[in-house]
């Protein structure tokens, strides 16, 4: 699969852009705050539906406008045909507007009723320097990544996720509503809240048992890259905490496990009560990380958290070959100079046929550092990004 047209309108620092590029490497160089992250940044929005950078989707629109538009030209390898996948959203505050935001997706203009639907048309994996976020943060940013990984090869899963935010918000808007005229809890209210925790659990652990497999899969990956940088040095381990006990995922029984989270909101209807809020539950899930046993986050230096979260993103992108059996696109936003000589040839011995852009400052480095790394080093396009503008440059 590969980019061949990128149409940016009312994005970022781009009132309007249209952009041929190439179905090898395209390297967009200048200098910082310039724009170029904004290119990648809409590429991915195109394949997770969200961006790499922000949760609203208003922060993206330009300045004084109140709507922006992404359209990727694709060509995917099982079809002989050029395609388009677009996102188009309205913030709702324009004159004669619904006044009420809107996210649209498209595949070849054709908008899709629910976003769920959209999910596996085109698929991209980005490393950036916020990949260390994985090793750093706090479990919402491994979710998140467990989330977009999911979505992208399992549109069912994202349907999934739909479905367990709107059922906890019912439950939680009960509780919210309640406690605006009573601090105590009422039979009437409790019951009110508890017929929507068969529902819950049943989306609950269709959501645990995928997470479940797929983070066996992470740690199988993950782990084999880890070694390869670490020189088989350091083991890495990945593995899936969540609010059900293991062996219930080990051995699978779903009948088992739904029952189990009934019985534990029942078990919490005071608590979640008091609190204003479901406390218990796969929004509360995390992938936990360590090397040799000793966790990430608290024990391993800045080489060691940069190497994981690497090999957490190679992982990513191994599941993704695997489950589409094409090679999504590569987005490496900046991510040459936060890695040493090392990482940086790991990274580049993955990236096989994959069509790739690059951002970077530097362009004369990218230049020599590909050709000491890739056969595609002949096929590389040049853009100089400024102020918004994208222009392309002849190689000398």
């Amino acid at each position: 699969m590969y980019i061949h047209s990128i149409e940016l309108q009312n994005f970022r620092n781009y009132r309007r852009l249209d952009l041929r590029v190439e179905p090898s490497v395209n390297v967009f160089y200048g200098a910082n705050a310039q724009g170029k992250t904004n290119i990648l940044e809409s590429i991915y929005l195109c394949a997770s539906t969200h961006s790499h950078r922000t949760s609203k989707d208003v922060e993206m629109i330009t300045h004084k406008e109140h709507f922006y538009k992404v359209k990727l030209g694709i060509t995917s390898s099982f079809h002989a045909y050029d395609e388009s996948v677009s996102i188009l959203y309205e913030d709702g505050l324009s004159e004669g507007s619904s006044k009420r935001q809107r996210k649209t997706v498209f595949h070849d203009e054709v908008p899709f009723e629910k976003i769920s639907e959209y999910f596996g048309i085109f698929n991209a994996v980005i490393f950036a320097p916020e990949d260390l976020m994985l090793i750093k943060e706090g479990p919402s940013v491994r979710r998140k990544y467990l989330n977009v990984l999911l979505s992208q090869v399992k549109p069912s899963y994202y349907h999934e996720l739909s479905t367990f935010a709107r059922l906890i918000m019912n439950r939680n808007r009960i509780i919210k509503n309640a406690r605006v005229h009573s601090k105590v809890l009422t039979d009437q209210v409790k019951d009110e809240m508890m017929i929507w925790h068969e529902p819950m659990a049943r989306s609950a652990v269709k959501i645990i048992h995928d997470r479940y497999l797929f983070s066996l899969r992470i740690d199988q990956f993950a782990k084999v890259h880890h070694e390869s940088i670490s020189h088989g040095s350091e083991s890495l381990y990945v593995k899936y905490k969540t609010c059900i006990p293991i062996d219930m995922l080990e051995n699978y029984d779903e009948e088992a496990a739904v029952s189990y989270l009934i019985k534990k909101w029942d078990s919490l209807v005071e608590d979640d009560y008091m609190h204003g809020t479901t406390n218990y539950g796969p929004q509360r899930d995390d992938l936990l990380m360590s090397l040799d046993g000793d966790g990430l986050r608290m024990f391993a230096s800045q080489g060691q958290q940069r190497s994981a979260a690497l090999s957490m993103k190679l992982a990513e992108l191994d599941i993704v070959r695997e489950e589409t059996k094409d090679s999504p696109v590569l987005l490496l936003d900046d991510v040459f100079g936060e890695l040493d000589a090392e990482r940086r040839k790991c990274l580049l011995s993955e990236i096989g046929d994959a069509q790739i852009f690059i951002t970077c400052t530097d362009k004369s480095f990218i230049e020599q550092e590909l050709a000491d790394s890739m056969e595609k080093a002949s096929k590389i396009a040049f853009f100089e990004v400024s102020g918004g503008e994208v222009r392309r440059v002849e190689r000398e």
